[in-house]
Formats: C-alpha cells, structure tokens, sequence
C-alpha cells in the first residue's frame, strides 16, 4: 500500500468514526478536508455509509437510542451536503427513478428518509409520498412518473401486511412487470418479501441503495 492511499484510509477511517460519535462539526471538517485531499466523493459517500453502519451497530445493541438514530441521520446529511456538488457532477444523468413511501396506517419515516437522503447522493431521481401512504397511491405516482423502482417502507407489524397491498394494486395495474419493488423496515425479512412477490426485501438504508444501484446496472447493460 503507497502512502498516499494509507493516508487517504486514515481520513476516511476518522471520518467515519465522527460520524458514529455523532459529531457534526467534525464531519463537515473532516468530509471538506477529505475534497481538497483530492480523495473521491464516492470514497467519501462510502466512509459516511460506514459510519452509520456503526450507528446503527450501537443502536441494535442498545447503547443509542432512537434519539442519537434520528440525529445521526442529520450528521450524514450534512457531510453528503458537503459532497452533493462533486456527486451530482458525477451523476449528471440520473441513475433511475424512485417513487417511495411508508405504508397505509404507519407514521414512521425514519428509515425511509434515509434510505431517500443515500438515494439521491448516490444519482436517483427519488420522489417521496410521505407516510400513511394508500397502495393506489403508489400505483397513480409510480405510472405518472415511469418509476423504476417502488420502494414501500413499514415499521410495525400491524401494517406490514399492507406491503403485499401496494404488490397486489401494482399487478392490477399492469405494470408489476415494469418496476422493481423494494421493501423495508426493522422487523423485514428476506423470507416475507419472497412469500409477498418483492424484488429486495432490506432491513439497512445502505443494503436497499445498494440493491438498487444494482438493478439500474443490469438494466443498462
């Protein structure tokens, strides 16, 4: 390993511990000071994904609560804020379209606001419905916009089983075939999303960005 590589991993590797030390300042320091040491915005984007790999590795074992979560999601806006201009450089042309929302019935938007925020760095075009979100609605947007991705979130298990609605509207629609269908959220499993006719079923923000980028790759190939 050259020295220069060793010294950009060391910049990378603090930045993502200020990130799960939930130090803001420091990952704007540390993230503009990654820019002008010439190391790339996707590198960077990487060791900001990191960082919230370890969030939410203290979040699953109890150290940090939903607080320091829903907090964390604003350090790493604000270090991809620093990066956007290079990333949107980058990705001129969008990667592909998102229409997302959490499900009928479920308020929560944590995760999805993430998975969103990751999104758009990464080059989607990501359109949010919010929450409390109708299947019909997702269909109506997803057909308006010509998504390529339908990505359907939901914390609790009383309306998990709306996630096999927003399937059920889009096979009625006729345009299941047409989009990919992610789902996400805490209590997610590989196995519910193949019993409901899912594409990706995730249970981390990065994993979902990820499955994504994935797809969008094997369509313009």
């Amino acid at each position: 390993m050259t020295p220069m590589k060793r010294l950009n991993q060391g910049v990378l590797g603090d930045l993502s511990k200020s990130v799960v030390d939930l130090d803001i300042e420091s990952v704007k320091q540390k993230t503009r000071s990654a820019l002008e040491n010439g190391i790339p915005a996707k590198s960077i984007l990487d060791a900001l994904n990191d960082g919230m790999h370890g969030v939410g590795q203290k979040y699953e074992t109890g150290e940090y609560f939903l607080t320091e979560l829903v907090f964390a999601g604003q350090v790493l806006e604000a270090g991809i804020d620093v990066i956007k201009p290079c990333l949107l450089e980058i990705n001129r042309k969008t990667r592909g379209t998102i229409v997302a929302g959490t499900v009928k019935g479920d308020l929560h938007d944590l995760g999805k606001n993430l998975f969103l925020m990751l999104a758009s760095a990464a080059g989607f075009t990501v359109e949010d419905l919010g929450t409390d979100v109708a299947a019909e609605q997702f269909v109506e947007r997803a057909k308006k916009i010509s998504a390529n991705i339908v990505a359907v979130s939901a914390l609790l298990s009383t309306t998990q089983p709306h996630l096999k609605d927003v399937v059920e509207a889009l096979k009625r629609s006729g345009i299941r075939d047409k989009v990919r269908v992610i789902i996400g959220g805490a209590g997610i499993t590989e196995k519910f999303g193949v019993d409901i006719g899912v594409d990706a079923a995730v249970n981390d923000a990065v994993k979902g960005v990820e499955a994504c980028s994935s797809w969008m790759k094997s369509f313009s190939n």
